[in-house]
């Protein structure tokens, strides 16, 4: 008969004649139960907060993941949306400089005959 490996054996069986040898530090099923079952209740509180305190912890680094992308995506838009404003804004300035060129005023006067006198003309500023 082939061995089984060391974990199948039971404390009843390693007591038999030409049986493998465990020892109480064995990881058979009755061992591991006694040692647990001497497991005082202060250190099973501490082992469950310990798995509390990192279940916590895995939520909220997820949160705040979440958050920092949330937060990014925000300021790409608002990135471009500001960019869009600016072009809107240069294209105005660059409308008001046109509208507001000295030849746009000339033409219409001399074909009127009248001639600009610079001192009563007044530019308003921003």
């Amino acid at each position: 008969m082939a061995a089984l490996p060391k974990e199948y054996f039971d404390i009843k069986t390693a007591a038999k004649k030409d049986s493998f040898y465990i020892d109480k530090n064995s990881v058979a099923p009755e061992v591991l139960a006694t040692k647990f079952k001497k497991i005082s209740s202060v250190e099973k509180f501490f082992y469950v907060t310990i798995a509390a305190v990192a279940l916590v912890l895995s939520v909220s680094l997820l949160y705040i993941k979440a958050k920092t992308v949330e937060v990014q995506s925000n300021t790409v838009i608002l990135n471009q949306t500001i960019a869009e404003k600016d072009a809107k804004d240069s294209e105005y300035d660059q409308q008001i400089q046109e509208l507001t060129d000295n030849s746009k005023l000339l033409n219409p006067v001399q074909k009127a005959g009248l001639t600009i006198n610079y001192s009563n003309v007044l530019k308003a500023e921003k």
